[in-house]
This record gives structure tokens, C-alpha cells and sequence, in this order.
């Protein structure tokens, strides 16, 4: 079925949601930087700052628009054509909180040896949704790059 007009705040709230998750486990890798990254962990704390402040936190010196305000703004064919709706919101919702959750508990519970593979099964997941977020939005094609650039600093001292 179709999105209709009267469920599009419902599916804006749930998206923006979504995205302030998302957001928060950025927040967490940012704090638990040294343990991640070890002597990059400056470089990487930079970057999670420098998006955070550029595209949440001071929109009005970047010049950017504030996330919410892009996520309220977009019209219902956007969600539709992007998927996030019905079944498929659902599914995705479900996904990128569960992730965003797991790997929170991971960093709580301090860097393991195996670290990579919880932290790749996140990206994949959070691609997806940052992927149809960006495609319905023109949000966070920013976030895209630097999730991609966290996770290609992740040593290689494991085998996953």
C-alpha cells in the first residue's frame, strides 16, 4: 500500500529517529576513539567533530540545513520512492536500531580482539539506510563518506 499524506509525519519521525540513533553510535565511537584507532584516534575524533558540528550542531555557520529540518521538509513520494515505508520502514527501522545498539554494548563493554566483524556487519547496515536517507533527503552523503573512512581506519590486526 501506498504512503499516504496523512501517515508522512509518522514516517519523518520515525526516520529522523532513526537518524538521531545513528548519530548517537557515531557519538560513542568518537569517545571510544583511542581505544579503536590507537594513534589515529586524534585524526578520527576530528572528523566525527567536524561532521557533527558542520551538519548538527552549528548548521547555521556551515551553511548547511539542519537534519530535521531536511527530513521534515522532504514530500511523501521521497520516503516512497526510498523505501522508507510500510513493511520496508519497518524492516529498516528494526535493522538500524538493532545495529546501532549492538554496537554500542560492543563499545561499552571495551575493544575486543574481535572488533572488526561487529563493527562491519554496522557499516553494512547503516549503508543501507544512510543510502536511502541520502536518496530521499540529500542527508547524509557526508555521513555516508565518514562511516566509510571509520571503518577503513579500523586496524588490521584481526583476521575478520
Amino acid at each position: 500500500m501506498p504512503l499516504s499524506d496523512n501517515d508522512l509525519r509518522d514516517v519523518q519521525r520515525r526516520v529522523m529517529q532513526m537518524f538521531m540513533d545513528t548519530i548517537a553510535t557515531f557519538e560513542m565511537i568518537e569517545k571510544n576513539a583511542d581505544n579503536i584507532y590507537g594513534d589515529r584516534s586524534s585524526e578520527v575524533r576530528a572528523a566525527i567533530n567536524e561532521y557533527l558540528n558542520d551538519f548538527l550542531q552549528n548548521t547555521a555557520a556551515s551553511g548547511e540545513k539542519h537534519p530535521e529540518t531536511l527530513i521534515f521538509q522532504t514530500p511523501r513520494q521521497n520516503f516512497q520512492r526510498a523505501g522508507f515505508y510500510g513493511a520496508q520502514l519497518n524492516i529498516k527501522e528494526r535493522q538500524v536500531s538493532k545495529a546501532n545498539a549492538t554496537l554500542r554494548e560492543r563499545l561499552a563493554e571495551g575493544v575486543r580482539k574481535l572488533w572488526k566483524k561487529p563493527f562491519k556487519k554496522w557499516v553494512d547496515i547503516i549503508n543501507n539506510f544512510l543510502g536511502s536517507l541520502a536518496s530521499a533527503t540529500g542527508l547524509s552523503e557526508a555521513l555516508k563518506e565518514l562511516k566509510d573512512c571509520l571503518r577503513d581506519e579500523l586496524p588490521d590486526d584481526d583476521k575478520d
